[in-house]
């Protein structure tokens, strides 16, 4: 899960350079400035790393994980006793932290955008909105600006990023429902793990402000009572998710087309014509489209595929060699799981609707 190890990475970044961020966050700045653009011209140039890196580290960058955590770190830093040392260690750091988010971000937003299924029309208006809150947050979030500014000026705008923070939580919804409700359990979990992450906050925020006119509230016991809460709501939310998703509960469990020349796609026989299926795959969604003839396969294409240079090449591989022996069992592609275990549901769920399967 990216998602873990991006906050994992986040946290172990404040616990070891809290001071020297602190002290000088301009470095940094470069740093994660350098990282950002780095991810965006892999991106365009098509090179994936491969191993550990290319799976776990390069998506932290290219997917928003760690830009997200830094987010979340933000965030939750002002849900926090006063007081306490989760508060001191991150208040003081709050506006570097956010740069820094902001910065991994605009990486995201250039590198993974060009990626997106080109009917993704609402997910590209939504990314568009959410950079116009980002950039003033990110601009006045550097101390040389804010001093310039009137604090109360400042302090209003800042308060836009009560908008921002659902708008992330929407913008992961947008992402990855899609995909849940076809049956991906990558796409499931995360929504779980985000609902978890983003529904405590909501709650935790509003807790800690009413803490601070009523001194005998109890912050920390309700904290815990709704993260229980959250994590019970979020739980149903991924069950009724992966039930919907589930084929044997539902007769569409995948997003299916046909245009038959004889009869049912659904038919025990083989019934010549042409299917579609689609899956999930790393980036959106992947339609394998079949053509039968004769009651044989004769053609396998992968309509408007958009995905990283390196995934679709894989699939695309996996398609010729499929065409090879059209019937015979294959594997997915190591280094490509995602994108061509995605083709091998879809190929299959079409061969199904021709009765081949």
């Amino acid at each position: 899960m990216i998602i873990f190890i991006s906050l994992l990475t986040a946290i172990l970044f404040v616990l070891l350079f809290e001071k020297p961020l602190q002290k000088n966050p301009i470095p940094f700045y470069v740093i994660f400035s350098i990282l950002s653009l780095a991810t965006i011209i892999l991106q365009l140039q098509g090179i994936t790393p491969g191993g550990f890196v290319g799976t776990y580290i390069f998506p932290m960058f290219t997917k928003a994980g760690l830009a997200t955590s830094f987010f979340v770190l933000v965030m939750y830093a002002a849900t926090f006793k006063n007081g306490s040392q989760p508060i001191k260690l991150l208040m003081s750091i709050r506006g570097p932290l956010s740069i820094i988010a902001s910065i991994l971000a605009l990486g995201h937003v250039f590198s993974f955008s060009a990626l997106l299924s080109p009917n993704a029309s609402a997910l590209y208006i939504f990314s568009v909105i959410m950079l116009c809150i980002m950039i003033p947050l990110f601009i006045t979030s550097f101390i040389k600006i804010r001093k310039k500014m009137n604090p109360k000026a400042w302090k209003k705008l800042q308060r836009f990023a009560y908008i921002f923070y659902p708008m992330i939580y929407v913008h992961i919804l947008l992402l990855y429902v899609k995909g849940a409700l076809r049956g991906d359990s990558r796409s499931a979990l995360n929504i779980f793990m985000y609902s978890i992450i983003f529904l405590w906050y909501f709650i935790c925020r509003p807790l800690k402000a009413y803490s601070a006119s009523h001194k005998d509230f109890n912050l920390d016991k309700f904290r815990y009572i709704s993260l229980i809460l959250v994590t019970f709501v979020s739980l149903i939310f991924y069950l009724y998710i992966t039930t919907v998703s589930n084929p044997k509960n539902v007769s569409d469990d995948m997003s299916t087309s046909s245009e038959s020349t004889e009869s049912s796609a659904n038919s025990l026989s083989v019934t010549d014509g042409v299917y579609s299926a689609t899956s999930f795959g790393y980036t959106g969604d992947i339609t394998v489209k079949i053509k039968v003839e004769n009651g044989e396969v004769t053609d396998i294409t992968l309509p408007d595929y958009e995905d990283e240079s390196d995934y679709k090449h894989y699939s695309e591989e996996l398609v010729d060699k499929i065409k090879q022996d059209p019937l015979a069992d294959f594997d997915t592609v190591s280094g490509a799981t995602f994108s061509t275990g995605a083709v091998k549901d879809a190929y299959n769920e079409a061969l199904k609707q021709a009765g081949l399967k």
